[in-house]
């Protein structure tokens, strides 16, 4: 999860309410981050992950059903599409496939992303993934401190020969098929002598090592974080209208959009199932931005936060307070 820095302004209610403060009905044409999970679950358990405790089916997306929900993104540029959320999207036997779809819409796209686990991949079809030239990111997660053991400990049934494998035959593949494409792994690790440790398995292969803190995923199996949760009152930054984002990197309106495998539109990043604001195979993009099924759920937000099961124990606070589960996902 990465977002533009923000600055504090009052929160959208796209059905007014007393007491609310309202926008004008705008359409957007653009989309600032888009996390689309093109397979639904994820063969990990990993320690500070919700999947753990829901423990989903994995289920591929189907392509046709794939290129029906790109086509009902009605904007015009999107700046960075990420073909996961919660779930695994090297899982996908057909994953190239739907690489290839992604230059064939109507809007244009500035960044492409895949992040994996490293730990299953059907390589054939991978290579025809980076041969297409579409995916600009590949990140690898991975947890602990650069040890084996830690690792496989946090993010069980995972294999450290199997990262290390990963990491070696991909940056071969990068340099022969798409020598532009970044390669980063993006670590859970606080400690420094545990950063540096990694940063001496990554470097020599070729990756760039990335650094984030421990954030509260709600319903995730373990709290991580050492501190206890405090929901703040009121919509969060992921429900927050464009106009409340002042400092943005790129010409657009910062929109976001975050949806499952069946296509069920969901509020955020932290958790798969929160609640669902629509249907991208069903229904366009901006038609849910004005929706009743998103006002209402803002409106809960707004009026009884802390009684919702899923948001009521999330520590994310409005923009320009987002809190620290938020900003520990962007770390240096």
């Amino acid at each position: 999860m990465e977002t533009a820095p923000t600055a504090a302004a009052p929160e959208v209610m796209p059905d007014a309410t007393p007491g609310a403060v309202t926008f004008p009905a705008t359409r957007v044409d653009t989309v600032f981050v888009a996390h689309i999970d093109v397979v639904h679950g994820c063969q990990l358990r990993c320690v500070g992950c919700p999947n753990s405790i829901l423990q989903p089916k994995i289920v591929p997306v189907e392509p046709a059903f794939f290129a029906r929900m790109l086509a009902n993104i009605d904007v015009e540029r999107i700046h960075t599409l990420r073909l996961f959320n919660f779930g695994e999207p090297l899982l996908h036997r057909q994953l190239s496939t739907l690489v290839a779809m992604i230059p064939k819409q109507a809007w244009t796209v500035q960044e492409v992303e895949i992040s994996t686990n490293a730990q299953k991949v059907h390589w054939d079809d991978f290579e025809r993934v980076l041969a297409a030239n579409v995916v600009t990111r590949l990140v690898v997660s991975a947890d602990g401190d650069g040890t084996p053991e830690n690792y496989e400990r946090l993010r069980p049934p995972s294999k450290w020969p199997k990262l290390i494998e990963f990491l070696e035959r991909t940056k071969a593949l990068r340099d022969r098929l798409c020598p532009s494409m970044q390669l980063v792994c993006k670590s859970v690790s606080e400690v420094p002598e545990h950063r540096e440790r990694w940063r001496e398995v990554l470097l020599p292969r070729g990756w760039t090592p990335e650094f984030r803190r421990w954030m509260w995923l709600p319903g995730a199996e373990r709290n991580m974080t050492g501190r206890s949760i405090t929901t703040p009152e009121g919509p969060c930054f992921f429900m927050a209208h464009w106009s409340a984002f002042q400092s943005r990197d790129w010409d657009g309106q910062v929109t976001l959009l975050y949806v499952d495998a069946d296509g069920s539109i969901v509020p955020c990043c932290m958790h798969p199932g929160a609640a669902v604001l629509g249907n991208l195979g069903t229904m366009r993009f901006n038609d849910m931005l004005a929706g009743k099924a998103r006002a209402a759920f803002i409106e809960a937000m707004r009026t009884n936060r802390r009684a919702m099961p899923v948001c009521g124990d999330c520590d994310v606070g409005p923009a320009g307070d987002e809190g620290p589960s938020f900003w520990a996902s962007i770390d240096a």
